[in-house]
């Protein structure tokens, strides 16, 4: 059994201990390192472990199988020595505020709305919490506000590790069956949890929490939270983002979401005006074309072009033209393409197109569509060749 450092003292992250144990471990291709006593939490209950030396050497992983803690490093450490250890202080109490923010946010689901916390994620990039339940932006927002009242009001985050007797009268969450002692987490008038992670030793450390994102999950909700420094940072990256759109379209932030609209809708004008103009383009085209009795075939080449005018143009050619009619829009020999024809199966030619252009095409009898990487010249000629056949 590792004697646990973290447990006797979370604010400790130098310590002396001795090897117990080296082993290569051929699949990670590390040394595996047991230790008597470590202060490195290891992966556990949802979180990722602490970061941190042996000897100055990284600690990749740390892993905890039954109660032994291992460490994995590049290098071996000879079984009898005593090694200096050095956890990663700045991540280590990153991970608490996150943690400690997790519980009140999944206290105050429980006491007010009785939704389990089903699942739990905390890494360097993320924290993620998972209710058995939906719940309405506006019931999250209040959950929110209480739970910075919580950490305004710097409560005491309690450890305690009750008998069994004990744990059978209390109400806690996570009441599941656990081998050994368990180790219960209280945040007066908040939460009571069995918990084995590290956490702060009081709410006003955490500084603050913020509701980033939910989704749908399961017929529950995911919800994302940011609490410390890292509801900060994303604060301020927001903030960034906020005054540059503000100074693009020259209004204030808080009338941003007014000023996209009307950039929205001042786009949905302009393309509809260029559509039309796009449509009145083909029309001309179209009507300076040589009549089906030099060619029953009409392959056109364009810009950017928008699909509705193209169908629309190749309904019109059909009507007129025997053979293959198609337009292909775009430039630089890659095109999104429409083809038709009212004679002949189109989707013959897809696979001509698919097995001698590797286009990426598709539809019905009378007509079909998809993109392609060709030059002109070797568009025409295989759909003209085809026709003919």
């Amino acid at each position: 059994m590792t004697r646990k450092i973290f447990y006797e003292d979370i604010n400790k992250t130098k310590f002396e201990t001795t090897v117990t144990e080296c082993v290569k471990d051929n699949d990670k291709n590390l040394y595996r390192i047991l230790l008597d006593a470590t202060a490195f939490f290891p992966e556990e209950g949802g979180q990722t472990p602490d970061k941190g030396t042996l000897n100055g050497m990284e600690v990749l992983d740390v892993q905890i199988l039954e109660e032994d803690i291992y460490h994995y490093i590049k290098e071996p450490l000879e079984v009898g020595t005593t090694v200096q250890g050095q956890v990663d202080w700045t991540q280590r109490f990153d991970f608490m505020q996150q943690h400690s923010g997790e519980h009140i946010i999944s206290g105050l689901v429980h006491k007010h709305y009785g939704l389990r916390n089903v699942g739990f994620h905390l890494s360097v990039n993320e924290v993620t919490l998972d209710f058995d339940a939906p719940l309405s932006l506006e019931q999250l927002r209040q959950i929110e506000r209480e739970a910075n009242a919580a950490i305004h009001t710097n409560l005491p985050i309690l450890i305690s590790y009750p008998d069994k007797q004990e744990l059978f009268t209390l109400e806690y969450r996570s009441k599941i069956e656990i081998e050994g002692q368990v180790r219960i987490v209280t945040i007066p008038d908040i939460d009571v949890c069995a918990c084995c992670a590290p956490h702060v030793e009081t709410t006003g450390q955490i500084g603050m929490i913020k509701i980033t994102n939910v989704q749908s999950h399961r017929g529950g909700i995911r919800v994302n939270i940011l609490c410390g420094m890292r509801a900060l940072e994303d604060y301020t990256a927001k903030q960034t983002s906020a005054s540059a759109i503000s100074a693009a379209l020259s209004v204030p932030q808080e009338q941003i979401s007014q000023g996209v609209q009307r950039l929205r809708e001042e786009g949905l004008r302009h393309k509809e005006r260029a559509n039309e103009l796009q449509a009145r383009y083909l029309e001309l085209t179209l009507s300076t074309l040589p009549g089906p009795e030099v060619s029953p075939d009409v392959i056109l080449f364009v810009g950017p072009m928008d699909t509705i005018a193209i169908r629309n143009a190749v309904n019109t050619l059909t009507a007129t033209y025997p053979g293959y009619c198609g337009i292909f829009s775009g430039e630089e020999n890659n095109y999104q393409f429409i083809l038709g024809s009212s004679t002949k199966d189109c989707r013959e030619l897809a696979n001509i197109l698919r097995s001698e252009l590797s286009a990426k095409c598709g539809g019905s009898a009378p007509m079909i569509q998809g993109s392609v990487a060709a030059i002109p010249d070797n568009l025409k000629t295989v759909i003209c060749k085809h026709s003919l056949t």
